[in-house]
């Protein structure tokens, strides 16, 4: 027999079973948009280099083209090869 403070006790939460497999299942999809959306952001990141490239090199303010064409290009191609492996990565999860 239960008394009264028994059956006031807060009862313990039971999960639902069908719940669990889908939060599972969520997790996933979140990490597959962070990278979609990392490669995304170094693929603009490339573009705005880029063209701040193009930029200084019209601007002539005395900067050795030489040096700020190999800088830029190797900071473009990285942020380029990085952005793609990231979407590539989110595209083989899915």
């Amino acid at each position: 027999m239960t008394t009264r403070r028994e059956k006031s006790k807060p009862q313990k939460p039971q999960l639902n079973k069908q719940l669990e497999p889908m939060a599972e299942q969520q997790k996933p999809k979140e990490d597959q948009s962070i990278a979609l959306e990392a490669g995304k952001f170094c693929l603009d990141i490339a573009k705005l280099v880029f063209g701040g490239v193009i930029l200084a090199g019209i601007m002539q303010q005395g900067i050795e083209f030489n040096s700020l064409f190999i800088t830029g290009l190797g900071v473009v191609l990285l942020f380029v090869v990085f952005g793609f492996y990231l979407i590539k990565k989110s595209k083989n999860r899915r």
